[in-house]
């Protein structure tokens, strides 16, 4: 009976270890701020420390990527993208890893206030935001030989295709790419 008893315990002790360990909480960090300095530039990377790991970008509650691939938290783009299309202000901090670059991180913080789309990328010089009116994501085929690929940008002109897009991402005739609507691209899709 006695042996019985300590079975029961020890199973319950080791259920709530097992429990306890394997749920993990996942919330985008609320202390995304849409600030700027006196010179008008965004500051939400100030406290970014220069050691970054995809670890700990996923435990902050970041959207984290690899070489163009979602690792961690890819819920949170959904929940971005439900909240805006609701009209509500809404903000997602994507932390992007390439091995191409030692790993080393590039964050940008995205943005939906007031009716507008703002994206800041961490490696940018001007970090003054530009506001859009439009999340796009658009699809295509590119590359030799030809595959399923896209993009999402920001824009203010719905018209813009995937085609223009990446024609004019690989078109030396200055002219020509002046000529595309202008957009903000956030990413691939691969």
């Amino acid at each position: 009976m006695m042996k019985k008893g300590a079975y029961i315990i020890v199973c319950l002790v080791c259920f709530l270890v097992l429990l306890a360990g394997g749920v993990t909480v996942v919330q985008q960090s609320s202390s995304l701020e849409f600030a700027f300095d006196n010179r008008g530039q965004y500051t939400g990377f100030n406290s970014i420390p220069s050691r970054y790991t995809p670890e700990m970008a996923q435990n902050a509650g970041y959207y984290v990527m690899s070489d163009s691939e979602v690792v961690a938290n890819g819920g949170l783009w959904d929940d971005f993208l439900a909240a805006s299309s609701q009209g509500k202000d809404a903000s997602l901090r994507m932390a992007k890893f390439y091995s191409e670059y030692g790993n080393s991180p590039f964050f940008a913080d995205l943005f939906y206030k007031e009716g507008y789309y703002y994206l800041f990328n961490s490696s940018a010089k001007d970090l003054s935001g530009k506001p859009f009116k439009h999340l796009l994501t658009l699809k295509g085929q590119f590359g030799n030989p030809l595959r399923d690929s896209g993009v999402i940008v920001l824009a203010n002109d719905r018209s813009l295709t995937f085609d223009l897009i990446m024609s004019g991402m690989v078109s030396s005739n200055y002219e020509y790419i002046k000529s595309i609507p202008e957009y903000q691209l956030i990413m691939f899709l691969i």
